[in-house]
């Protein structure tokens, strides 16, 4: 046996319309279809999967799912113009010859802790 694929992850939501208005408009994941309560989105071949919160409290815990950013520039100036408030500045991670890794977190509606990552030119 071997585990080879993150087949889905799942995240909670008080208030489905707008998790989907978040993932599906601002960061622009493909829906899937809704069904049962549940949104099912494209995340490049992985399926996220936003459902009803089961118990009360807050929904945050320890564990942050990264996008890859492609061009990093233009994915950072399309998800500024769609609304996103980042929390704070780019984390660089790594640096290369004329490039750098960076990480920059943000927020859900629910409060679930999101990053986009991925290279950039050295500044």
């Amino acid at each position: 046996m071997t585990l080879s694929k993150l087949a889905q992850i799942a995240l909670s939501t008080r208030d489905l319309p707008k998790a989907v208005t978040f993932y599906r408009d601002v960061l622009g994941l493909p829906l899937k279809f809704e069904v049962s309560g549940m949104a099912f989105f494209d995340a490049g071949g992985t399926s996220l999967m936003i459902g009803p919160a089961h118990h009360q409290g807050a929904l945050q815990n320890n564990t942050y799912i990264y996008f890859e950013a492609g061009d990093w520039h233009a994915t950072e100036t399309a998800l500024t113009a769609r609304g996103l408030k980042f929390e704070r500045e780019a984390e660089i991670v790594q640096r290369a010859e004329g490039k750098e890794h960076v990480i920059r977190f943000f927020k859900d509606p629910d409060g679930n802790a999101l990053a986009i990552m991925g290279w950039r030119p050295a500044a």
